[in-house]
């Protein structure tokens, strides 16, 4: 599991590289169910808050 905030309040994107190969990336709520599935690059509005679920292979 992933959490990533934007702090600044400004747009920004990137990318998330893992020291082990991902089988599966999915976005979740911050319950942590499952939204749907990604890939390891994002997007973020200011101020948010993004949970991703990486599945290693």
């Amino acid at each position: 599991m992933v959490r990533l905030y934007e702090s600044t309040g400004r747009a920004g994107a990137g990318h998330l590289g893992p020291g082990f190969p991902v089988v599966r990336a999915e976005v979740t709520d911050l319950l942590e169910r499952r939204l749907h599935e990604s890939d390891l690059a994002f997007g973020l509005r200011p101020f948010q808050i993004l949970t991703r679920s990486l599945r290693p292979k």
